[in-house]
């Protein structure tokens, strides 16, 4: 008898351990903006095209078709990405693995806070965000911040814990020419995503106290340095391209060895020195 409760007990708790690894889920957010409107002052490119290369690559790496998320041109404004982080958080569980993705324009803004040494917040640029301030018009409140994403991606690690995982993959670019014309991207042949025109703030709004930013607890992988072009290349973004190429070996491959990877591919097939950027504390990690 006692021979029976021992190996019930042993049954149940090898049920309850499998019941827990089954729900584990990984979760994806994928944005893609390639067409801003007109007025905003930005430059289409092929954000939107990097969409279903990211997704055939997330389903080779044992997402679900279910728990991808996808934000593509004018669904992608500031309101609908801060609703679908806040989702994800929401939904996230302990253990879950987090895939975040944006391919589109990136630029440097004035610091609100004097957390940046530089003088400068990098952002995210959503369908609705404009490519100049404008006093009453627009004064930057589209543009998604670093100080931002940092505090959704702290909250996500609190929701996951330790033993979750969050990657992060901006295939956009603060430097560049984000604004030039059609006219003349079909002329040089190249399309650069950013812009080296900064997003100025005037002094007067600006806050003066410093800001807490959260410590790194996540995988970030960023197509170039902030003072670097991201170029696209054939028809999409170079750092989707790099990752693309990759989609195979992910299991089991290391951030720093597909940092390595990466950044050979992207070397290969751009005109001009463009360097990703891996950030982590932990470059041993598996990324997948």
């Amino acid at each position: 008898m006692r021979r029976f409760f021992q190996k019930t007990i042993l049954i149940i708790s090898l049920i309850l351990v499998t019941a827990s690894a089954d729900a584990v889920t990984r979760r994806a957010l994928v944005i893609g903006i390639g067409s801003y409107p007109a007025t905003s002052g930005w430059a289409a490119i092929n954000g939107d095209k990097d969409i279903p290369y990211v997704e055939e690559m997330l389903l080779l790496n044992g997402f679900q078709k279910k728990d991808i998320v996808e934000l593509k041109n004018e669904q992608a404004t500031y309101a609908a990405i801060c609703r679908q982080m806040e989702t994800l958080i929401a939904q996230s569980q302990t253990g879950d693995f987090v895939y975040i993705h944006f391919s589109g324009h990136g630029q440097q803004v004035s610091d609100l806070n004097g957390d940046e040494d530089e003088g400068y917040d990098e952002s995210w640029i959503p369908y609705d965000a404009q490519f100049a301030y404008q006093k009453g018009v627009y004064e930057g409140g589209n543009h998604i911040l670093d100080d931002q994403l940092n505090t959704w991606l702290h909250s996500l690690r609190e929701k996951i814990g330790a033993n979750g995982k969050i990657v992060v993959v901006a295939d956009a670019c603060h430097s560049g020419d984000g604004t030039r014309s059609a006219e003349e991207e079909k002329k040089s042949h190249v399309v650069i995503r950013g812009t080296s025109d900064t997003f100025v703030i005037p002094s007067s709004v600006r806050r003066t106290t410093g800001g807490n930013l959260y410590p790194v607890e996540w995988v970030s992988i960023s197509a170039c340095k902030p003072y670097q072009c991201n170029f696209e290349y054939k028809g999409m973004g170079s750092l989707t391209y790099a990752l693309y190429q990759e989609r195979q070996v992910f299991s089991g491959i290391t951030c720093g060895e597909l940092h390595q990877r990466i950044r050979t591919h992207i070397q290969q097939v751009v005109p001009q020195t463009q360097t990703p950027v891996l950030d982590t504390q932990d470059k041993q990690s598996v990324i997948f």
